[in-house]
């Protein structure tokens, strides 16, 4: 039983380190986070004659995905269509183009490791 306690306290304390950590970000931010990191692995599909770009980058526990549309292939500009940001201690943070609510201009808070080994935003 000492055990069990001894491991919830670890879990306990590392959470709430985790939590005293974290950084305030936009989506905006942590989109070109996503693009310039050399991590990143991106995949490109078209569907009926549309470009979309997936990208997903792991960082330490923390998950990030983002889908883009491709706007003009001269061009190679990309609308940000959604962006998902988690990791093991909490709840997902996500922006959806759709979601009257959400803006590229809003702020998170994200673990401090989304800027170490990173590309410069």
């Amino acid at each position: 039983m000492f055990e069990t306690w001894k491991e919830w306290m670890k879990q306990a304390t590392t959470a709430i380190t985790d939590w005293l950590q974290q950084e305030k970000r936009s989506f905006s931010d942590i989109a070109k986070l996503i693009q310039q990191h050399s991590d990143t692995s991106v995949t490109e599909r078209t569907w009926l004659g549309l470009t979309y770009r997936f990208y997903f980058l792991k960082i330490g526990n923390t998950t990030l995905s983002m889908e883009t549309r491709l706007i003009g292939e001269e061009t190679k500009k990309e609308h940000i269509l959604f962006i998902c940001i988690s990791s093991a201690h909490a709840s997902p943070m996500v922006y959806r183009s759709y979601d009257e609510k959400s803006s590229l201009d809003n702020i998170v808070k994200v673990p401090p490791l989304l800027t170490q080994n990173a590309a410069p935003m």
